[in-house]
């Protein structure tokens, strides 16, 4: 998805390939974007880029899965999940319990009603449209953040 109004933002060097730190690690409060879109991620990064975050973004489930698990992992304060990933969709994805203990924000390029309902269903915080322009994206992300992130501070800090 090419974000609408925006100007790609340089690439920077030494960034990593299939887990990819998003922005510039330091005291950033870390969220996990599992979504198999790179046109999405680097969207995440723009609409973040002057927020306090460090977005880790895989592109699977099984992905999502192994990285919740492992121990050197930071631990997020929230999850955007795409709802339908190559491999599982939302509803599958949350009911692992790995997915329980963190908030959850499902977007999804295609909205319905009967996805809502499983997704919320299975767990999700939230559901909605991925929004085609990074300021949209950028408030929803703040908004979910401020709602649900708890102990991870404050995005307007």
């Amino acid at each position: 998805m090419l974000w609408v109004g925006d100007e790609p933002r340089p690439r920077q060097p030494g960034r990593p390939g299939r887990e990819a730190s998003l922005t510039s690690p330091g005291d950033d409060v870390p969220i996990l974007v599992v979504d198999d879109d790179p046109h999405f991620c680097a969207g995440v990064d723009r609409a973040l880029a002057a927020v306090p975050i460090r977005a880790h973004a895989v592109h699977t489930a099984v992905d999502a899965l192994r990285f919740l698990a492992r121990a050197d992992a930071p631990r997020p304060a929230f999850v955007v999940l795409d709802f339908n990933l190559p491999d599982l969709n939302a509803p599958a994805v949350l009911a692992d319990p790995l997915f329980r203990s963190v908030p959850v924000l499902v977007l999804t390029q295609v909205p319905g009603a009967a996805d809502e309902r499983a997704a919320l269903g299975a767990g999700a915080r939230a559901y909605h449209a991925k929004p085609s322009r990074a300021a949209a994206l950028r408030e929803l992300l703040l908004d979910f953040w401020r709602t649900h992130a708890g102990p991870h501070g404050d995005p307007d800090r």
